[in-house]
């Protein structure tokens, strides 16, 4: 399932300034992904600008833990840093295919586009190599839109989504899970982006 833009920029509207971005602001070697160019256009994940310096910093979806940052488009390849390469473009990474592209990032725990065929998959960091990811999403849209609802659903909730140890409780966990739902069509659906993101898990 695709999920339109127009139904995706209102879900990440809370989470930082969204502004139209060209495809000329891509710092890449390779054309950038038709899906992605779209998403900047259309979208744009800017976030604030706390430091002239630094610049726009993206998009911090808070949905429990450390937030999933989303860069604007010209930092979006520097963020590969890490993952593609170290340090520069010339020092490539063993293993990390070619045809992936870190689009989001929880903490050090990337969300990686397959240039191939345009589905999200999700990777936890710390195991000193990211060849197991889980798929996460059929599509772009459908994944930063399930982050985003994620996100939206644990903020209404507030204060009262954890117990008294701060670990979240079943009927916040469930009612996200609900929400989920209603966005992607499907229950099965959202348990297993759930489950694939290790979301509370």
């Amino acid at each position: 399932m695709v999920a339109p833009f127009d139904r995706l920029r209102p879900l990440l509207a809370p989470w930082g300034h969204l502004q139209p971005q060209p495809a000329s602001d891509w710092q890449g070697p390779f054309p950038l992904p038709a899906i992605v160019e779209a998403f900047y256009r259309e979208v744009g994940p800017w976030g604030e600008t706390w430091h002239a310096s630094v610049g726009p910093v993206g998009l911090a979806i808070n949905a429990g833990g450390n937030p999933v940052d989303v860069p604007p488009l010209h930092k979006l390849w520097a963020r590969q840093d890490g993952y593609a390469w170290s340090r520069n473009p010339d020092n490539p990474i063993k293993g990390w295919p070619a045809h992936w592209l870190v689009i989001a990032q929880e903490g050090a725990n990337p969300f990686i586009l397959d240039r191939n065929d345009g589905s999200v998959w999700f990777d936890m960091a710390g195991r000193g190599n990211f060849n197991d990811p889980n798929r996460f999403a059929d599509d772009l849209p459908t994944a930063l839109g399930a982050i985003a609802t994620v996100a939206n659903a644990l903020a209404a909730l507030g204060d009262d989504a954890l117990d008294d140890t701060y670990e979240l409780k079943a009927s916040s966990r469930a009612q996200v899970a609900h929400v989920l739902a209603a966005f992607t069509g499907s229950e099965a659906t959202a348990q297993g982006m759930l489950q694939a993101w290790r979301w509370y898990l």
